[in-house]
């Protein structure tokens, strides 16, 4: 069982490839071309906006619905230390100035993170997963 001690907190997920790709773009980009120099935030689309009671939901039933030992998440809220309850970037900037838009959903890259999770937890080779995964980030 995973505990979660804010399930109510709604923040921008992503999958780790999305900015570092981003990132990578975004410094080739300037170095070519020095009037792009400036500041990009990176996250999802809005609709990518969850709370974390529904991301640790969605990662609960895709990995029940791939494995056998399921998992269950505990709701842990205990008030806890106060902190914003919605985050959200404004990535319009990135979008118009570079045309851009993320490539892999909460829920893909949800899929993503349980196999590489079952792959970590069958002492699988995460390097081939890591790879694997890039190269299908990246076509």
């Amino acid at each position: 069982n995973m505990i979660v001690r804010n399930p109510y907190s709604t923040r921008p997920y992503q999958h780790v490839l999305e900015p570092v790709v981003v990132y990578l773009l975004i410094a080739e980009a300037q170095y070519k071309n020095r009037e792009l120099a400036s500041c990009y935030n990176v996250g999802p689309d809005d609709v990518d906006c969850y709370s974390t009671g529904d991301l640790v939901t969605l990662f609960c039933d895709i990995w029940n619905s791939k494995n056998e030992n399921h998992l269950e998440w505990i709701n842990q809220h205990d008030g806890g230390p106060h902190e914003a309850n919605f985050l959200k970037l404004d990535c319009s900037k990135l979008k118009t100035t570079f045309n851009w838009v993320p490539k892999w959903n909460v829920k893909i890259a949800m899929d993503k993170i349980v196999e590489w999770t079952k792959t970590y937890h069958e002492e699988g080779d995460i390097e081939a997963c890591v790879n694997k995964q890039i190269q299908e980030f990246l076509s």
